[in-house]
């Protein structure tokens, strides 16, 4: 009969975040997404929910009785060794949003100033901690106050704590800037598939929001319970593990990033003279037939002919005295009447050939044809097959 329970009410929030977190971490290492982003990013965040679950394992390690006085009985050398784990996941989520966003997002060798302060966490927890003699060691597991006393100790806390409170508002400003950026483009927010992005950095962010407080309440301001401000983060943690599951319940594109036309492009190359373009749009429209896309934006024409929106759309209404949609639609009836007129097409259903040319709206498909022609669809096609 157990008569000491291993784990206390005030655990499970922290077991159950970090089986969430594996859980996260192995939807996202095994399985390979589909879409824009690069595997390695989508790794990246694996990895970032990884280092998580390993934060509430080292926290239990420290905070749990029963398992620190264990394992102290193994090795003092147990605790403070995940550490790094600070270090490495504001990096790593800063990465995933900037591949999320940016559309030549890569990797520089100047990223590796990143994972400095990592690197030379290992060294630093040494001089301060692994070196001392074993019954040191043990003051610092189990006394808190002995370790938040050490100045060095203190302030590798403090740096810890900044780093990922820093990376985190980092991820934050990114994802804002980005909004700004759909809003300029008159995108339509709610189009774009950014919801995942935004439950991830903004959770993030507001759990490191509080970590910032309960820290300084802890050491300077004393308004609340420090056990009360520990407990709040390991729930609110606890939340923001499920309400990602489950939103990659209920959504089975969860992981799907966002599209190409939405995102950041880089400074565009010098602009080539509009009359050269309408030269290399004619020939793309002609040859690629982008107009039996459904969806097909200026944004994402542009992105086919490698030149910016704005000079697209320019010289569509300068040179060719139309309007993006103007163009699309001409396009697209011209195509229609070929597929009208066809004989091998004479058993296909009107609304499939409306469909094939890229409209979606019956109305709008009959309204354009007869603009263009004179009469409706099935007045031209009775017109030119019998």
């Amino acid at each position: 009969m157990v008569e000491v329970a291993l784990f206390n009410i005030n655990d499970i929030p922290l077991l159950f975040s970090g089986f969430l977190a594996l859980v996260l971490a192995c939807l996202l290492f095994f399985s390979q997404q589909s879409g824009r982003i690069k595997q390695i990013y989508w790794q990246f965040l694996a990895l970032f929910f990884f280092l998580g679950a390993l934060r509430t394992f080292d926290t239990l390690v420290y905070w749990n009785i029963n398992v620190r006085d264990t394992l102290s009985l193994v090795s003092a050398n147990f605790f403070f060794i995940f550490g790094f784990v600070f270090f490495l996941q504001g990096p790593l989520l800063f990465w995933f949003t900037r591949a999320s966003i940016f559309r030549d997002f890569s990797l520089r060798r100047i990223d590796a100033l990143h994972l400095l302060p990592a690197a030379c966490y290992p060294f630093y927890i040494y001089q301060i901690f692994h070196r001392l003699a074993p019954e040191q060691k043990i003051q610092y597991v189990h006394d808190w106050a002995h370790v938040i006393s050490d100045p060095y100790f203190e302030g590798l806390i403090w740096v810890q704590r900044l780093a990922l409170f820093g990376y985190s508002a980092l991820c934050v400003y990114q994802l804002h800037q980005y909004q700004h950026h759909l809003r300029a483009h008159h995108c339509l927010l709610n189009k774009v598939d950014a919801q995942w992005l935004k439950l991830l950095v903004v959770g993030f962010f507001a759990i490191n929001c509080w970590t910032m407080f309960t820290l300084l309440d802890t050491r300077f301001l004393q308004w609340l319970n420090p056990s009360f401000l520990g407990e709040f983060e390991s729930f609110s943690l606890l939340i923001y593990m499920s309400v990602l599951v489950v939103y990659l319940l209920k959504n089975s594109n969860g992981f799907s990033d966002i599209q190409v036309e939405h995102t950041i492009a880089p400074e565009p190359s010098p602009e080539e003279p509009q009359q050269q373009l309408v030269e290399k749009l004619t020939d793309f429209m002609e040859h690629n037939k982008p107009y039996l896309e459904p969806h097909i934006t200026v944004e994402r024409l542009a992105i086919k002919l490698n030149v910016s929106p704005k000079l697209l759309s320019c010289t569509i209404n300068n040179q060719m005295h139309m309007n993006f949609f103007e163009l699309i639609g001409t396009y697209r009836v011209a195509e229609a009447k070929k597929r009208l007129a066809d004989s091998d097409l004479r058993q296909k259903p009107i609304s499939e050939i409306m469909k094939s040319c890229g409209f979606n709206s019956k109305s709008v498909f009959n309204q354009a044809f007869k603009k263009t022609v004179g009469v409706t669809p099935s007045h031209y096609r009775q017109q030119h097959l019998h």
